[in-house]
């Protein structure tokens, strides 16, 4: 061993929980900032006897603990940090170590000079964590540093180290074992073992220890006299040196009992073993010097060192990679947070995000514009989605309906369930459910014979939009439409409708119901409010019947452009989202096509957190062209009238039986008939078409209004 003292570096070993914490917290707390400093608490752990050089000290997830008190107890050795989290690996790396840690260890040199760290020795073990946090390979790359001053003044050994019971009397070992068990973890870093004349050893703190040397003895409730005086620290280093935790002890002496330290010999007790049954007794002399103020003056104005080196044993940072590690469906929701919430810091710093992925949406229809609706759905992170749809999987759907793979269709495995399992490989956390369900339709014959089974189908969908809040209308015929639209306006739910054409679509929100005050629209209102838009059959002037009678193959299936369900299922979300983020929600106003040159992104009245909303979309392949129009509430609208409504309540099953069987039903209920049998109609149409914006668009399919 070299006469003059040598310091063992230490190590360090984070956990994975620790990562695992941090990313939760970047994304829910810390966001971008990289300049805000995180206090964070690291942990010799006592039970834990290593063989190597260094015992390292362990960061898990109890590190970003507010309160100290959480992790103290009596089998560690708690030391205090302070991290910086880079959000690039440029900046990481461009970070000056030196600049870095003069910056962030002036705590420690100020807790030494000001005396804090004689009744707070954690902070004489401050440690710090410059990081870069790779969230989406979960790949962190840290270094770690132990901020001392750089010019300690030079030590000798006046005798060689010896073991602790070398030292000291049995009954003396006793003392000093239960003594440093029975201490505070946060107080176990450096404290003071004094020997009174009767040999009798006391545990005390450091500022006792300082008080001893100035006045050589402790008023307590009786003057005592020491005999000796010992300082002593745990040591997480198993070599014959000290560990690097001496040197910060030796410079609180330095400063606080500069004359002690220069003429005495320092008595240092290095603490090792979870019960210091291993302890080392170091007596360490400082070398002689002319001028011991400016030796003591130089140290607090001395550079700090005490980076840690890498694992391949040269100064620089480690890797933890974890992408093995971590748990696969948990890696997956916080990616997708993570996008959710990038969008939220850098762009849109008010979007709710807890009001979309908290939404319950029913999807009735998991064929073509069903698959792309999940789809964009999870994107936006709503975790709740219930398939609805009684039809099979089959070899022409797989490359047109995007949640099916070739072995769905040769299983012949209903939609529903292929589509909800499909969610689930997608993101296993998901709270996905798929229900085989045949809607009753206008214009579908109910024989005798199927009374049973339409009344459980109407009292499973009644259960459904009941426990939804918004749902998607993406069937592939227009009577499939009508009873969801009669139980979503009874409920007053959101429902957004979404139709293809072969090169058109529309895109539509219903409006809200208030039935307790019947009242006309105002048509000359440019932009309506939610009460006074309509639904998706407000424009009808006949009730909607059987849309599949004597109709061939082609004209039975929904032909359109590949690319059209996706544009359409698109903007369905986006519509969604923009009427949950709006300040009026579901009453939103209409957007218009002639108001989007106009509207002012500050009229919060009208334009919500992400622009104006509105009422329908129609969109052409031919043209590239989209139009915003407005349907208004139609009095005598065949699913949504206040008449209907009222008999749908009143009868129930009843009511959905003669939709169903007796033509012209809806249209006598409603009061369709009665206007259509108006002298003066032809005057009344082309008022109302003066007022619809161009509402009528001729080229959609059957199953677009």
């Amino acid at each position: 061993m070299s006469k003059f003292v040598k310091f063992t570096k230490l190590r360090t070993s984070t956990d994975h929980t620790f990562w695992a914490k941090f990313a939760e917290l970047k994304i829910d707390k810390f966001k971008l900032d990289e300049t805000a400093v995180i206090n964070v608490w690291g942990n010799y752990n006592l039970q834990i006897l290593n063989e190597a050089n260094v015992n390292p000290m362990v960061l898990d997830f109890a590190a970003f603990n507010e309160d100290v008190e959480t992790i103290l107890h009596n089998s560690s050795v708690v030391c205090c940090g302070k991290m910086i989290n880079k959000n690039t690996f440029e900046a990481f790396k461009q970070t000056n170590p030196e600049t870095f840690i003069e910056s962030l260890g002036k705590d420690l040199v100020e807790s030494i000079m000001d005396g804090s760290s004689l009744k707070q020795p954690w902070k004489l073990s401050l440690f710090l964590l410059l990081a870069y946090s790779d969230l989406k390979k979960y790949k962190f790359y840290y270094w770690v540093a132990h901020p001392t001053p750089l010019k300690l003044p030079e030590m000798y050994y006046e005798e060689p180290p010896k073991p602790v019971n070398e030292e000291f009397t049995p009954a003396q070992l006793q003392d000093l074992s239960k003594g440093f068990f029975e201490l505070h973890s946060g107080l176990k870093n450096y404290f003071t073992v004094l020997i009174s004349s009767e040999s009798k050893m006391i545990i005390s703190d450091l500022a006792t220890g300082v008080n001893v040397i100035e006045t050589h003895k402790v008023y307590e409730k009786e003057s005592q006299e020491y005999n000796e005086i010992y300082f002593a620290f745990y040591d997480p280093c198993t070599s014959s040196e000290p560990g690097w935790p001496l040197r910060n002890l030796l410079s609180l002496l330095l400063w606080h009992c500069p004359t002690y330290c220069f003429t005495k010999v320092i008595k240092v007790i290095s603490i090792r073993g979870n019960k210091a049954q291993k302890s080392i007794v170091y007596k360490l002399k400082v070398k002689k010097y002319e001028d011991t103020k400016k030796i003591r003056d130089t140290l607090f104005h001395s550079h700090l060192v005490g980076w840690e080196s890498n694992t391949n044993g040269k100064l620089g940072p480690n890797v933890a990679d974890l992408s093995d590690t971590m748990d696969p469906t948990r890696l997956s929701d916080r990616a997708i947070n993570l996008n959710l919430k990038l969008m939220k810091w850098r762009l849109v710093p008010d979007l709710d995000l807890e009001k979309i992925n908290s939404l319950r949406c029913l999807l009735l229809g998991a064929g073509t514009l069903g698959c792309s609706v999940a789809r964009v759905l999870l994107g936006w992170g709503v975790n709740n989605i219930t398939f609805v749809d009684n039809s099979n999987v089959s070899h022409s759907n797989t490359v047109r309906q995007s949640l099916y793979s070739h072995q769905d269709a040769v299983e012949h495995k209903y939609k529903a369930y292929a589509a909800r399992d499909a969610l689930l490989n997608i993101r296993p956390s998901i709270n996905a459910d798929g229900v085989i369900l045949h809607i009753p339709m206008p214009g579908h014959v109910v024989g005798e014979s199927m009374m049973e089974s339409t009344k459980q189908s109407l009292e499973k969908l009644e259960e459904l939009i009941r426990n939804n809040d918004v749902i998607f209308f993406l069937l592939d015929s227009r009577e499939a439409r009508w009873l969801p639209t009669v139980l979503c306006a009874a409920m007053n739910k959101i429902a957004i409708n979404a139709a293809l054409g072969f090169d058109s679509f529309t895109v539509q929100r219903h409006g809200t119901r208030n039935f307790s005050v019947p009242s006309s629209p105002d048509l000359e209102v440019k932009n309506p409010c939610g009460l006074d838009l309509g639904c998706y059959f407000c424009n009808d002037v006949t009730q909607p019947g059987n849309s599949q009678t004597d109709r061939t193959l082609d004209q039975q299936c929904t032909v359109s452009r590949p690319g059209l369900s996706q544009i359409a299922a698109g903007l369905a979300v986006e519509l969604l989202v923009g009427l949950l983020q709006h300040p009026q929600g579901i009453e939103a106003r209409a957007l218009m096509g002639r108001n989007r040159e106009n509207i002012s992104t500050n009229d919060t009245d009208f334009a919500g957190l992400l622009g104006g909303v509105p009422h329908t979309v129609r969109g052409s392949l031919w043209n590239y062209d989209m139009q915003l129009t407005i349907t208004h509430r139609f009095t005598a609208c065949t699913a949504c009238s206040a008449p209907v409504i009222a008999e749908y309540k009143n009868r129930g099953l009843s009511f959905v039986m003669d939709a169903c069987n007796v033509p012209n039903y809806l249209e006598k209920l409603s009061g369709l008939e009665q206007i259509l049998k108006r002298t003066d109609l032809d005057e009344l149409c082309y008022a109302l078409d003066n007022l619809s914006d161009g509402d009528e668009d001729d080229n959609e399919s059957k199953a677009a209004p």
